[in-house]
């Protein structure tokens, strides 16, 4: 029992440190978006992005973030993870403020606020025992094959929708899905390459791990264009754990135990995130920010 006390913890801190890589990764896209403004729909605009520093710097936080939660996940189950990833929003959005040389609303602060606690409604009816297991072969197939064909959707849908807050809500939640779902291919790729070795690394969840979560980078990226940062890190953080808790419990055995009551704190929790996210979408007066660069 102590072990697993000690393991959990281990967990948290972990999972932590991964929301506060996370955070810098979020904040140094979103000022990469306003200088790189086009969707990323084509090639030019991708060799931009590709060319900045920005770009690196957020992927070096990025790979931090990765790190870290392989450690959190290993410790602990996605449950105990995933819902730790509402610190983003509470490092994140002030964080971003000041480098825009502003203050955080009151708006910003109660749609965080609200998010925060929706989610920690919407989870407090997914319980887990133990570590929680892994993904099976099959589940594995199936998860990483269905996710990328989603996300690769979405993308698509995307990329044909005119406005720039709703294009930004779908790639958002997208990315949100993605950071979720690797979150559970990554914990299996780790069992299964402890178990045997290098040949794991051939394991449909190993390969599928470094596709979704490329994926979710770009689609994050994508996500912050033409909006302020709390909107889209509010879906993306919203959407993680429920997409982790998903899996967890339709693939990796671990149980929900909402029952009735638990379906009508989800419903409440689902509508309080819905309108915390929307205070979040409100147009944010701000210090001018730099010219953007030319795409080219």
């Amino acid at each position: 029992m102590a072990v697993m006390v000690f393991g959990t913890g281990l967990g948290i801190m972990f999972a932590v440190l991964s929301c506060s890589a996370y955070t810098a990764a979020a904040v140094a896209q979103r000022r990469l978006a306003v200088r790189v403004t086009e969707p990323l729909t084509g090639g030019r605009q991708l060799k931009a992005l590709l060319r900045h520093p920005l770009w690196w710097v957020s992927l070096l936080f990025n790979g931090g973030r990765a790190g870290f939660q392989v450690a959190a996940v290993s410790h602990a189950p996605l449950s105990v993870v995933q819902p730790l990833g509402v610190l983003v929003l509470v490092f994140g959005i002030p964080w971003s403020a000041r480098l825009g040389g502003r203050r955080v609303t009151r708006e910003e602060w109660r749609g965080a606020a609200f998010t925060v606690v929706a989610l920690a409604a919407l989870l407090s009816v997914t319980v887990t025992g133990g570590q929680g297991g892994v993904l099976d072969d099959t589940g594995s197939a199936v998860v990483g094959l269905g996710t990328t064909v989603l996300l690769l959707a979405t993308a698509w849908l995307a990329g044909r929708v005119r406005s720039t807050a709703w294009r930004s809500y779908l790639l958002a939640g997208a990315a949100g899905v993605a950071f979720g779902v690797s979150s559970a291919t990554v914990k299996t790729a780790v069992a299964v390459i402890g178990e045997v070795g290098a040949a794991g690394l051939l394991h449909s969840s190993a390969l599928a791990t470094p596709v979704i979560a490329v994926l979710g980078l770009f689609l994050a990226q994508a996500a912050y264009q033409g909006m302020d940062l709390g909107a889209p890190l509010g879906i993306t953080t919203f959407t993680n754990p429920l997409a982790a808790t998903v899996v967890g419990v339709g693939f990796m055995g671990e149980t929900y135990g909402g029952g009735w009551v638990g379906g009508v704190v989800a419903a409440a929790g689902a509508v309080l995130g819905a309108y915390g996210i929307r205070l979040l979408t409100v147009p944010q007066s701000s210090a001018p920010e730099r010219e953007p660069e030319p795409a080219s």
